[in-house]
């Protein structure tokens, strides 16, 4: 059974950063626009009027970049305890 614990830890790994990827980095007002950037580089524009519109700036990032960056995030977090 220990032949699939690189497997199982590799597609868990996958799964975390998807999953810290689609979390909130910053929520940013200015002049009736609000953006929300996400943690994936994905940002979200939304006019705060009436029939405003969302547009989406779409980051393409590797499965391996957001890998990497989520290791980074867990590593900045323990570092600073």
């Amino acid at each position: 059974m220990t032949q699939y614990t690189e497997r199982v830890e590799r597609a868990r790994n996958k799964q975390a950063a998807e999953k810290w990827g689609k979390g909130v980095r910053y929520i940013h007002g200015n002049e009736g626009i609000i953006e929300t950037k996400f943690n994936n580089g994905d940002i979200q524009y939304v006019e705060n009027k009436p029939g405003g519109k969302t547009t989406w700036h779409r980051e393409k990032l590797s499965k391996e970049s957001l890998i990497t960056n989520w290791q980074r995030a867990l590593a900045d977090l323990f570092k600073s305890e």
